[in-house]
Order: C-alpha cells, then sequence, then structure tokens
C-alpha cells in the first residue's frame, strides 16, 4: 500500500531552537548530571566544615557552599549564553525557513532552505530515534544531529503523526508520550 507523501517546511526561531538545546543538553544527554553531583558533594563537604566547629570552620564552609553553588550555576548561565549567541547568530528573532522535510514511504527527505546543499536522505530505519519534546519531535539522524520538527508545521496532528513515527521506525526508536 503507498501512502502519500508529507512534507514540512520547517520555520525556526530563537524559542524554538532554545527549547530543542535545552532538551538535547538537560534531558536527553543530561548534561546537568555531573554539575548536580559537583553541587552536592560541595555541599555535603560544606555542612560537615561548618558542623564540625573548629576554627574558621564557618569561613571554609561558606566558601565551599558558594563554589559549590556558583560553579555549576556559572555552567548553566555559560550554556544560556551560548544558546542565545547561536541564535542571534543564525539570525532566528523570528520564524526563518530552516529546511523542508519530505516524509515518504521508506525514507526521509531533507531539503536544507537555508543553504545550497545536496538532498540528503535517511531510511527510516537508520534513524538513531526520534523524541517527543515539548511542543516538537526531534528526529535525531545520529546523536549529534537533529531535526526539529514543531507542531503545527507539519499536515497531521501530533497524535497522528506519533503514529505515523511508530508505523515507520524500528521498535525502540521512538520515544516519549503520545500526545
Amino acid at each position: 500500500m503507498r501512502t502519500e507523501t508529507l512534507t514540512a517546511h520547517v520555520r525556526i526561531n530563537a524559542r524554538i531552537f532554545r527549547r530543542f538545546a535545552l532538551f538535547d543538553t538537560f534531558r536527553l544527554k543530561r548534561r546537568w548530571i555531573s554539575p548536580a553531583v559537583f553541587s552536592v558533594i560541595f555541599l555535603v563537604f560544606s555542612f560537615a566544615c561548618m558542623a564540625s566547629g573548629k576554627d574558621q570552620a564557618q569561613l571554609i564552609g561558606t566558601v565551599l557552599q558558594f563554589v559549590g553553588i556558583g560553579l555549576p550555576l556559572c555552567y548553566v548561565l555559560a550554556f544560556l549564553v551560548q544558546v542565545h549567541d547561536q541564535c542571534k547568530r543564525l539570525g532566528l528573532k523570528v520564524l526563518r525557513p530552516a529546511y523542508t522535510l519530505n516524509f515518504a514511504d521508506s525514507e526521509l527527505r531533507i531539503i536544507n532552505d537555508m543553504a545550497q546543499e545536496p538532498e540528503v536522505k535517511l531510511a527510516y530505519t537508520s534513524l538513531h530515534g526520534v523524541w517527543r519534546g515539548s511542543g516538537a519531535y526531534y528526529i535525531y539522524a545520529a546523536p549529534a544531529r537533529a531535526f526539529i520538527l514543531p507542531d503545527g508545521q507539519y499536515p497531521l496532528s501530533p497524535a497522528q503523526m506519533w503514529d505515523f513515527f511508530k508505523g515507520k521506525l524500528k521498535p525502540g526508536t521512538l520515544h516519549g508520550r503520545k500526545p
């Protein structure tokens, strides 16, 4: 049975890109764990130091608290500044055409709308995975290469798109909850 090709002309703005960057970095790649563990270790040492009651323990404990909270906070702020700079560099203040996704029977075709590049064809079975994020699907061709498919920019409802992906992808490559 041949189905009709679905086409999505994807446009991205700073809000959509920021949501993806937060999802990719902190939820999918779980890069929040190291700063959180660092913070917990320093806070435990800080409280142990303060509880010891020795000379200058309060000062050392305060310094440990400052480092335990300050460095992870700097990590997150640096990440947010980097995302902001990337949005500015890409001109994402307003919705901007990024790429066109053509969902055919056996493959996904990607056409870059921002630069002259050859069309990329990916078999559904070769996709690394598809994740349902907040207001979008994130289609990963590889662990470090993803395409954002925001809700409202494809001809199906989010639930219908979920069913479409479920029918095309290998088991275990569709992640999240059906909308």
